[in-house]
């Protein structure tokens, strides 16, 4: 009778206990529907709710949000005013003409967001997961920025071709992607060397680079010797220690591994040294198309082998999983057909 004995003052009250509600009669005759904690259970405002709150918050105004929402003024701020009423805390101010989150508005949203947004995920995905009334399969990847844009995604039409049952999605993360995941039913990283027993791990390319930098840079005669004596050199943070192996194996004691920026992605480190930044230690898929238009100088032709590889990476005990088992197979193959296409 908690809620009871908060909004007494505001108006008489009709409790339904089929239900657990109370329904609020303000004095205007305007109706408030306050949802009552279960026994045993919990009770959480509607999503339409959050969702305005989120609009609101957002947009700045009621007629912004509701233009967003496609609903009309009036309901967005129905569902403000009740979900403020079910917490019991104001959740919005109006500050030079706009309406901002107060401090118990800022950290419901920070909770709120990130559940609206794995909502919507999972709604997708059950919706991808049927055509035609029958069952369809559905994979989610973390891959590499620059891998799935500039390798995975030329070639993911001849996965669709084949298994057209299965849905891709992919996401991407800067970083070790942790698995098993909620999320993710596998990814496509980078791996150096050590791995974790509790995972299945699928080679899929090698790790080749070339040095490059910017045809003007270091002027017209500069020797590629030279450029990666004299230039500063630019790192990745997913190969920190590349530099370093290439030096010590290529460079015959003339070269020393120099401090240099250090870029998160691999196009990044392309832009950088597209842009004359420097010289970049780059995999060859990263710089082919570059150097085949001239904006970019390979300075060593044979490719350097970095330890460890890209590899197809998942659960083990979901290696045999339909949707996971067909990608994994297409994946191999196309990598062999690449791999032999480059040597």
């Amino acid at each position: 009778m908690h809620y009871a004995a908060l909004l007494a003052g505001a108006g008489s009250d009709i409790f339904d206990q089929k239900a657990f509600h109370f329904v609020i009669r303000w004095p205007s005759s305007r109706f408030l529907s306050v949802a009552m904690k279960r026994p045993n259970g919990k009770s959480i405002p509607s999503v339409t709710h959050l969702s305005a709150f989120d609009a609101v918050a957002r947009a700045g105004t009621m007629t912004a949000a509701a233009r967003a929402l496609s609903l009309t003024q009036s309901a967005v701020s129905k569902q403000v005013a009740e979900l403020q009423a079910f917490l019991g805390v104001p959740l919005l101010v109006r500050l030079e003409g706009r309406l901002v989150p107060t401090h118990a508005g800022e950290r419901y949203l920070h909770r709120i967001r990130p559940a609206l947004a794995e909502l919507e995920e999972a709604t997708l995905q059950a919706q991808a997961t049927r055509e035609a009334g029958e069952p369809r399969g559905h994979l989610t990847l973390s891959v590499p920025a620059t891998f799935g844009a500039m390798w995975l995604l030329p070639r993911l039409s001849g996965f669709a071709r084949q298994h057209p049952q299965i849905v891709v999605n992919l996401s991407t993360k800067i970083g070790p992607v942790p698995l098993p995941s909620p999320t993710l039913d596998a990814a496509i990283m980078y791996v150096p060397g050590q791995r974790d027993p509790g995972l299945w791990y699928q080679p899929i390319l090698p790790l080749k680079v070339h040095p490059v930098c910017h045809p003007g840079l270091g002027g017209p005669r500069a020797s590629p010797a030279g450029l990666l004596r004299e230039q500063p050199l630019l790192h990745q943070a997913s190969t920190p220690d590349a530099w370093e192996t290439y030096v010590a194996a290529r460079g015959k004691g003339r070269l020393t591994a120099r401090a240099g920026p250090r870029y998160a992605l691999l196009s990044m480190g392309l832009e950088a040294a597209t842009a004359g930044l420097g010289v970049a230690l780059l995999p060859d898929y990263v710089v082919a198309d570059a150097v085949a238009r001239g904006s970019l100088r390979l300075l060593d032709p044979e490719p350097f082998a970095i330890a460890g590889g890209y590899m197809f990476v998942c659960p083990r005990q979901h290696q045999h999983a339909p949707a996971i088992a067909a990608f994994s197979a297409w994946l191999s193959g196309t990598a062999r057909e690449a791999f032999r296409g480059e040597c």
